[in-house]
């Protein structure tokens, strides 16, 4: 008995009451947005990159990638610290908070990245735990989700978003812990919508009803620029840098851009290829200290978790698939236009780029004036949208890519371009029932 006694004593003396034990939304805030956008280019991305053909890899693990070489290993950090024990973690977090809380912007902010932090990893790996995955010590082992019904929370959860941004402001609301928008509902309410549009055009094969879906969205408003769409700030420091600058400085010559991507740019004469690389010993890489005029290989680069060009793209697309050819012609000129300017290029720069593929002069097509409007969108992509490039091949088969002559058939026995992801071995070990 004395024995507990002092145990509880001891527990006692040694909770001071002047500490804070539980951090409150505020403080979860800044991490969370931190972590989600550097999910767009960390390993996840790289691996996709490599997968997609935007990259490919030189040497050490990233070549492995190239070959399809993605064991339950490759992702498990990707899968544990920056999906499930990460960003989504702190989205929970932040809405079990907030059940008890008047501050419906952070709810609203949790609910969008919740949402968009689910969509990546369901791009990956198809069916995944959300219902049941952050009941804590009460369920250790979450069920999964069928993939539909993963992307009807991710609607759920946008929708709910976007009913928050709505309200009128409570009496907690961000302000310079919203490293993104600083607590500007209007645009997190933009953001919302944008990203239920990329969800929705995620099921282009699926939902016959997705093309109209997305231009119903956006018409009701949502990014109209490139300074309005949700960048998250990185600086300008080597711990706080894009993820992409980063593995350039700790891992210098394992990246260059792929074949199909830079065949596209150096075909094209597209005068994005000097803001995305630099031809070095023969290859276009990813990351050179020495040239500051290469966007994404620069400490500061900003992370969108949509862009302005994107929206522009998926009203194209759709436009196209729902038969008015003249705005779909408009909106891919929109597009092409937001990416240039998105990398510092001026109108005098690309012109003549813009006269030249901002079209669809011979082509006769819906598959050839679709294919027009992936390519462009595929370059755009390079860097930000990794995931999002994969998704749209694998749902038009745009660009038409060709499996590396060297792919491994050990984690990939078909050796055909990868659709989705081994399950971590995290989850193997500890929730092989599910």
């Amino acid at each position: 008995i004395s024995s507990i006694l002092f145990s509880s004593c001891f527990k006692d003396v040694n909770n001071d009451p002047t500490r804070t034990t539980d951090a409150g939304v505020g403080q979860i805030l800044p991490g969370l947005e931190a972590q989600s956008a550097r999910n767009l280019g960390s390993i996840g991305a790289r691996v996709t990159g490599c997968v997609i053909q935007q990259f490919v890899g030189l040497n050490n693990q990233p070549a492995g990638y190239t070959t399809y070489e993605i064991d339950e290993v490759t992702l498990n950090e990707f899968w544990r610290t920056g999906l499930y024990g990460g960003a989504m973690k702190d989205c929970a977090d932040i809405m079990a908070k907030v059940k008890k809380l008047n501050a419906p912007y952070y709810s609203g902010i949790s609910k969008l990245l919740m949402a968009f932090n689910l969509g990546l990893a369901t791009s990956c790996w198809g069916d995944v735990p959300y219902a049941k995955a952050f009941e804590g010590e009460a369920n250790l082992t979450p069920a999964y989700d069928a993939q539909s019904v993963v992307y009807d929370s991710i609607q759920s959860l946008l929708d709910q978003s976007i009913d928050d941004f709505r309200k009128p402001a409570g009496l907690i609301n961000p302000t310079s812990d919203d490293l993104i928008f600083r607590g500007d509902a209007k645009k997190w309410l933009e953001t919302a919508r944008a990203l239920k549009a990329r969800y929705y055009m995620h099921l282009s094969k699926r939902d016959l009803n997705a093309a109209s879906k997305v231009i119903g969205i956006l018409s009701q408003g949502t990014i109209l620029s490139n300074a309005a769409q949700p960048n998250f700030p990185f600086e300008n420091t080597t711990n706080g840098a894009n993820p992409i600058a980063s593995f350039g400085v700790q891992r210098p010559g394992q990246l260059a851009l792929g074949k199909p991507l830079v065949d596209l740019l150096v075909q094209r004469s597209d005068p994005r290829l000097n803001r995305y690389t630099r031809l070095v010993s023969g290859n276009y890489v990813v990351y050179s200290a020495t040239t500051p005029t290469m966007f994404w290989a620069q400490n500061n680069a900003p992370m969108p978790l949509i862009s302005f060009a994107e929206v522009k793209f998926l009203l194209a697309e759709a436009y196209l698939r729902s038969g008015d050819e003249p705005r779909a012609l408009l909106e891919l000129s929109n597009a092409i236009r937001a990416s240039m300017e998105s990398v510092g290029l001026l109108p005098a720069d690309y012109t003549t780029y813009l006269n030249n593929n901002g079209n669809f002069t011979g082509l006769t097509t819906f598959a050839q004036k679709l294919g027009r409007i992936m390519e462009q969108k595929y370059i755009a992509m390079y860097a930000q949208g990794t995931f999002e490039a994969w998704v749209d091949f694998r749902r038009t088969g745009i660009p038409n890519l060709v499996p590396p002559t060297s792919a491994q058939a050990s984690f990939n026995p078909s050796k055909v371009i990868p659709r989705r992801y081994l399950y971590p071995i995290s989850e193997r070990i500890a929730n092989g029932t599910n």
